[in-house]
C-alpha cells in the first residue's frame, strides 16, 4: 500500500476540520451544517440527536461529543444522540475542547471560559479573551490566540500569563511533545519551546491555518496555496501527500496497520470541500534481528513397529513401516511472537517486508506466509520439495521415543518498530542454507543415545537441558502419556488392522496407504503451544522503547497456533508403509489414525473404544479375503480400512445410521449402531 490510496468518505462533503476518534469513527459539520457521524469506511453515515453545527466537533475518549449548535449554543450529547444537554447555558463562538473534566470554550464575547463538563464551576480564566478555541495541554496550561492577535499561555486557574517569544499568532496553537506549533502573524509555519526558547520557521514554510503535528514529529498543515503539505518538525523532507489541496486544518489518525502496510490516515476537507481521507506509510523508527536459539518446524509422529524390520512380504520383501511427508504435505504450523511482548504492543507478521535477511521460500525447505485470519502469525510448512522419511521402531507396537522432532537451528526474526507501539515481523534464516535437524524424542530424554554429530550440532546453537524439555512438551506423548487431546488431535476416517500372523512361519502383513486429514467437525476450535527460548538482539533494535515492549529481556515466546471450523475436506497426504506385528504379539489389533491439527501431522494410536461397525469379506467361495480395502459411507462421512488375515474389517467412530459399504466395487447397505448385526459382504 501506498500514498495513492485515497478516497471520498461516503461521498460526504464537510465545512471544516472533521474530527476522528481513536475508534474510526468521523465527526463533521457537513456543508449543510448538519453535524453527521461516519465509519471511516464511508459506511454507517447517521446524524445523531438531528443536531446542527457551526464548526467543527469534539468528542471524548468515554463518548460524549461537544459541539457549537447552530445558534452558538454548547451542547453536549453522548455518541448514539441521546442524552443531549446545553451545560450552565452557555454559547460557544468556536469548537470546545475537553481536557479531563474540564471543558474550555469561546464565550459569545470572546471570554476565555472553562467549566466542569456538568456545568458547574464555570470562570473566565484570567479574565482573558480568546479569538479561536484554546488549547489545553494535559498538565494544565492553556495556549491561546488573544483577541489582540498576540500568542499568549496562562495555567488554568487564571495564574502565570506570559506571551513567549513575544509572539503573535494567526490561529489557535497547538502543543505536541512539549513543543509549541502556530500560525504566525505573516503565516509563518512556527514551532518553539514553552519557554519561549528555540523559535523556528519551519522549512521556511507559511500555513493558512493551525498545524497538526504527530507524535513522531511530522507536522502536516494547510499552505497558504491551499495546498496540503507535509514536512519533519526539523524542516526536512517537505512533501504534498497524492498531490491534494485542503481548505481547512488536516487531521491524522493514529498509526495503525493497513493491508500489510504500516501508516497513518490523513482526513482533510479537499477539493469541491470533500470529505477526504489519504493514507500516508510511515517509515520505522528502527529495523534489526532477534536470534532465537531454535524453532520447532513439526512434530512428526512414528507409526507402529513391524518386529525391526524382519516382517517379510511376498510382494514388498523385507520392509520397515515408516511414513513419508513429500509433495503431498505441508507439515509445519502458524505461529506468533505476540506473547513476547507486553499488552498494548500491535504485532504484525508480513512475510513481504524485506530488511535484508535471508528469507524462507525460494530454495528453502519451509516457506512462509500470512493470512487475513490472524495477521500477527507467520504460517511456516514445508516446501513441496522437502522430503522427511519417519521410520517406525525397531520392535512391536507403539513407542514415542521414536517420534521426531524438525528442528531449524539458526532462525533469524527480522524486525521493524514503528511509532505508535506497532512492530513488524517475519521469519527467516541466519545465512543461506537452513540449519535443521531431526532430533528423535527418545535422544531427547537421554541426550547419551544422541550421535555424536547431531549432539554437536544442538551444543554449538546452544541448546541446553532446559531447552530439551521445552522441545519435548511439544509432543504430549514424549513422557508416556496415552490420553489423546480432542481439541489437538482429529481421527482421520482412516483405520488398519494391526494382527500378528497365524504362526511363526507366515508373513506379516504389509500394505501402502495414503494418509488424509479429511477430518469432519461440528464447531470451531483453537488449539495452541507456547515454548520460550532465549534470543540474542542486534543493535539496530536495541533501543528503549524495544527493551521496554518485552516481556522478558533476552526472551523470546513461540506460540503456535491452529484454528480450525467444520470441515471434510482433504488438504494433506502422507505416503505410510504400515503391516502388523510379528507371531506372538498380544496387543491392540486395530490402529486409529489422527491428524496433529497444531503441527500438521499424523499420528497412530490404538482405539480407546470398542469398534462402531464391523464385519467380514468373503470371496464367492467364502473364503475370507485378507488385505483388501473397505470403505464405509455413513451420515455424509466416508471411513476407511482394510480387512484383516481372517478378513474382519472394523471401523471406529462412526455415527450411528444407515449406511453403505464398498470392497472391490461392491457395495451392501447397512445398520451401524449399536445392536446392528455385523456383516458379511461376499465378493461375486
Amino acid at each position: 500500500m501506498d500514498s495513492d490510496i485515497q478516497n471520498q468518505i461516503g461521498n460526504n462533503t464537510t465545512k471544516s476540520t472533521p474530527f476522528v476518534t481513536a475508534g474510526g469513527w468521523v465527526w463533521f459539520q457537513g456543508t449543510d451544517n448538519k453535524l453527521y457521524k461516519v465509519f471511516n469506511d464511508g459506511t454507517q453515515l447517521s446524524r445523531p440527536g438531528a443536531n446542527d453545527a457551526a464548526s467543527t466537533p469534539f468528542v471524548t475518549p468515554d463518548g460524549w461529543v461537544w459541539f457549537q449548535g447552530a445558534n452558538n449554543e454548547l451542547y453536549k450529547m453522548f455518541n448514539d444522540g441521546s442524552q443531549q444537554s446545553r451545560p450552565g447555558a452557555n454559547d460557544t463562538l468556536s469548537s470546545p475542547t475537553v481536557v479531563g473534566d474540564w471543558v474550555y470554550f469561546r464565550g459569545p464575547k470572546n471570554e476565555l471560559f472553562r467549566m466542569n463538563t456538568a456545568g458547574s464551576q464555570q470562570t473566565q480564566i484570567g479574565k482573558q479573551t480568546t479569538k479561536s478555541t484554546p488549547f489545553v495541554t494535559p498538565d494544565g496550561w492553556v495556549w491561546f490566540q488573544g483577541t489582540n492577535g498576540q500568542l499568549l499561555k496562562i495555567f488554568n486557574d487564571g495564574t502565570q500569563l506570559s506571551r513567549p517569544g513575544a509572539n503573535d499568532a494567526g490561529s489557535s496553537p497547538t502543543v505536541v511533545n512539549n513543543v509549541v506549533y502556530w500560525q504566525g502573524q505573516k503565516n509563518e509555519l512556527f514551532r518553539m519551546n514553552p519557554d519561549g526558547s528555540g523559535q523556528t520557521q519551519i522549512g521556511k514554510q507559511t500555513t493558512k491555518s493551525t498545524p497538526f503535528v504527530t507524535a513522531d514529529g511530522w507536522v502536516y498543515f494547510q499552505g497558504t496555496d491551499d495546498h496540503l503539505y507535509r514536512v519533519f518538525n526539523d524542516g526536512t523532507q517537505l512533501s504534498r501527500p497524492g498531490a491534494n489541496d485542503t481548505y481547512s486544518t488536516p487531521v491524522v489518525g493514529q498509526v495503525e496497520i493497513s493491508e500489510g502496510t504500516v501508516g497513518e490516515w490523513i482526513y482533510f476537507q479537499s477539493v469541491n470541500n470533500q470529505l477526504t481521507r489519504l493514507f500516508q506509510p510511515v517509515a520505522p523508527i528502527a529495523t534489526g534481528t532477534m536470534q532465537p536459539k531454535y524453532y520447532i518446524l513439526t512434530v512428526l509422529y512414528a507409526p507402529p513397529g513391524m518386529n525391526g524390520g524382519s516382517a517379510v512380504s511376498s510382494v514388498l520383501g523385507n520392509v520397515v513401516s515408516s511414513v513419508n511427508y513429500s509433495s503431498g504435505s505441508s507439515t509445519g504450523t502458524t505461529t506468533s511472537i505476540s506473547s513476547s511482548f507486553k499488552d498494548g504492543i500491535s504485532i504484525e507478521a508480513s512475510a513481504e517486508f524485506n530488511i535484508g535477511i535471508y528469507k524462507l521460500g525460494g530454495g528453502a525447505q519451509f516457506n512462509a506466509s500470512t493470512t487475513t485470519s490472524d495477521q500477527s502469525s507467520e504460517t511456516i510448512t514445508s516446501s513441496t520439495t522437502f522430503t522427511q522419511n519417519v521410520p517406525g521402531p525397531g520392535e512391536d507396537g507403539i513407542n514415542h521415543d521414536h517420534d521426531m522432532f524438525v528442528l531449524m537451528l539458526n532462525p533469524l526474526v527480522g524486525v521493524a518498530i514503528y511509532p505508535g507501539n506497532i512492530m513488524q515481523w517475519t521469519m527467516g534464516v541466519n545465512g543461506p542454507v537452513m540449519n535443521i535437524q531431526f532430533p528423535y524424542v527418545g535422544w531427547l530424554k537421554d541426550p547419551s543415545t544422541m550421535p555424536p554429530g547431531v549432539k554437536q550440532q544442538l551444543d554449538a546453537a546452544g541448546l541446553t537441558a532446559a531447552d530439551y524439555t521445552q522441545i519435548l512438551a511439544a509432543n504430549p506423548f514424549a513422557q508416556g502419556a496415552t490420553a489423546i487431546d480432542p481439541n489437538r488431535f482429529l481421527a482421520t476416517p482412516q483405520t488398519y488392522p494391526y494382527q500378528p500372523p497365524f504362526s511363526a512361519s507366515d508373513p506379516v502383513f504389509t500394505n501402502t496407504i495414503t494418509l488424509q486429514n479429511a477430518v469432519n467437525v461440528a464447531d470451531t476450535h483453537t488449539v495452541q503451544n507456547q515454548h520460550s527460548v532465549s534470543v540474542s538482539v542486534s543493535a539496530g533494535i536495541e533501543i528503549p522503547v524495544f527493551k521496554a515492549s518485552l516481556k522478558v529481556t533476552g526472551s523470546l515466546e513461540w506460540t503456535s497456533t491452529n484454528a480450525y471450523g467444520t470441515s471434510s475436506t482433504s488438504t494433506q497426504t502422507a505416503a505410510a508403509t504400515v503391516g502388523g506385528p510379528a507371531f506372538g504379539y498380544s496387543g491392540p489389533t486395530d490402529v486409529v489414525v489422527y491428524w496433529d491439527t497444531l503441527y500438521s501431522s499424523f499420528l497412530f494410536a490404538f482405539p480407546s473404544e470398542p469398534p462402531t461397525a464391523s464385519g467380514t469379506l468373503v470371496d464367492a467361495a467364502g473364503k475370507a479375503v485378507a488385505n483388501q480395502a473397505v470403505t464405509l459411507t455413513v451420515g455424509g462421512h466416508t471411513f476407511k480400512t482394510f480387512t484383516n488375515s481372517q478378513g474382519q474389517y472394523r471401523f471406529y467412530g462412526a455415527p450411528a445410521g444407515q449406511g453403505s459399504l464398498a470392497a472391490s466395487g461392491q457395495n451392501i447397505a447397512l445398520t451401524v449402531g449399536a445392536g446392528a448385526a455385523p456383516p458379511t459382504l461376499r465378493l461375486r
